[in-house]
């Protein structure tokens, strides 16, 4: 029986593919989970002489993320 990929989160379906890399219905879901995600960023070639600053701009990103999400310490 196959999981319910509708219900995942975009982490776990993550990380049901690494562990099943040819179930095309979980990649299409995956995809569509992308696709639809309204924070996606997308690059074109051009972008590959500002890919120093770009990985920092994620880098910095994600530090942010992750410190909104850790619950405060008193």
């Amino acid at each position: 029986m196959q999981p319910d990929f509708s219900v995942m989160s975009p982490r776990e379906l993550r990380a049901y593919l690494l562990q099943h890399r040819n179930d095309t219905d979980a990649i299409h879901t995956r995809m569509q989970q992308i696709l639809s995600d309204p924070n996606a960023i997308s690059y074109s070639a051009e972008d590959i002489d500002r890919f120093d600053e770009i990985y920092e701009e994620h880098r910095k990103r994600k530090e942010i993320e992750k410190n909104s999400s850790e619950p405060e310490q008193n």
